[in-house]
């Protein structure tokens, strides 16, 4: 497998959820908010039990934004803006943990942080294209997110996006004797067709579940040795 597909495969794995064992729940469940409205007030800290110095602050208009940027990805612009099933905003505060666990852990680590280019290729990534119509942008303006809030969110993830690559990118690759062994062992959608065929979706398709594993390990592991405090729990049990 090629350095290039492994890039390819880490930086898609970002788009989708950095899964995390929400522990250290202080609050009570919270209902389902009708509409658009962006709730506030802080939902978890990390890299401390309390907002300070070198402590992240996720809020609830956080989680909430993250979810409708999620529904934004599977459905309509209409549904983006509709209500949040609690299911959707337990994903989004744990894949904002995750995140902020591993920009802690950049932090202190005290890594290269990314580059112009990077930052540049984040907002594309988030953004889109400007002229698409019922996108993010439209989603954000009708949110009234500005570019300051807008910035750091981009900001973080390409932090988030720089550690990955230089912690996980030597993991991904396999040579070609384990590549056929992983294509004939693994459950994988391309059953019933060869190696050969399928090759330049298998194997990128192949890293990116590596990715995620690996991503899943990091944040676990983190999530053991960085203080963190999650303020509101979101259950799925009455979703919609």
């Amino acid at each position: 497998m090629t350095t290039r597909l492994a890039r390819l495969a880490l930086s898609a794995a970002m788009v989708f959820t950095i899964p995390f064992a929400a522990t250290h729940v202080l609050a009570a469940e919270v209902p389902v908010q009708p509409g658009a409205t962006r709730l506030d007030g802080i939902a978890a800290v990390v890299g401390g039990l309390a907002p300070g110095p070198g402590v992240i602050a996720i809020y609830r208009s956080d989680v909430e934004l993250r979810a409708r940027m999620a529904l934004l990805r599977e459905s309509s612009l209409r549904d983006a803006l509709g209500e949040l099933p609690r299911g959707l905003l337990a994903a989004s505060l744990a894949e904002l943990i995750g995140e902020a666990l591993i920009a802690v852990e950049a932090a202190r680590l005290n890594l290269t942080q990314p580059s112009g280019a990077d930052i540049a290729e984040e907002r594309v990534r988030l953004l889109g294209e400007r002229s698409v119509r019922g996108g993010p942008r439209e989603l954000l303006g009708a949110l009234g997110v500005g570019e300051r809030e807008l910035s750091a969110w981009i900001d973080r993830r390409a932090l988030v996006n720089t550690f990955l690559q230089a912690n996980l990118e030597g993991t991904l690759e396999a040579s070609e004797a384990e590549l056929e062994r992983l294509f004939e062992s693994e459950a994988h959608p391309f059953r019933g067709r060869t190696l050969e065929e399928v090759r330049p979706q298998f194997e990128p398709w192949l890293a990116q579940q590596r990715t995620e594993q690996a991503v899943s390990r990091w944040v676990s592991s983190l999530s053991q040795r960085t203080p963190h405090r999650v303020l509101v729990s979101y259950t799925s049990e009455t979703d919609g």
